[in-house]
């Protein structure tokens, strides 16, 4: 019997509820997100070919609270992705693999940790008045 790839992820997932799948979802779907951004990030930088005018055009639709809340999530995906990775090197490259979860789970707390001080400092980007053409 001939089955999608996908559904056979899905119920690999579903079938193995831990957090080492957790994790490893976790890392591939931010790897996804971050290379997705890196595309639109070239986008919008790409504008600067074209003229300061032009740029500042472009920089201008992306200055709003929407665009402010995506930068925190994409913050967000950029901590995840880095702090996963590296309790994957703890991991595997120092033998600590019986202490994946000890290890994931320092790592969530340096994750909150992190998004905390990222909020506290993107948050007056969040108002209306702070918003200004061209960055």
């Amino acid at each position: 019997m001939k089955t999608n790839k996908f559904q056979e992820t899905y119920s690999d997932a579903i079938r193995n509820k831990n957090i080492g799948t957790f994790s490893y979802w976790l890392h591939r779907i931010t790897g996804i997100g971050l290379a997705v951004y890196l595309l639109m990030h070239t986008y919008v930088l790409s504008s600067a070919i074209s003229g300061k005018e032009s740029f500042d055009a472009r920089m201008g639709d992306v200055q709003n609270p929407f665009f402010s809340l995506l930068e925190v999530l994409l913050i967000a995906g950029v901590f995840i992705h880095m702090l996963n990775g590296l309790r994957i090197i703890i991991s595997d490259f120092f033998g600590w693999s019986r202490y994946h979860k000890s290890i994931f789970w320092i790592i969530a707390i340096l994750f909150v940790g992190l998004m905390i001080i990222t909020i506290a400092v993107i948050w007056p980007k969040f108002f209306a008045d702070n918003y200004r053409i061209g960055g």
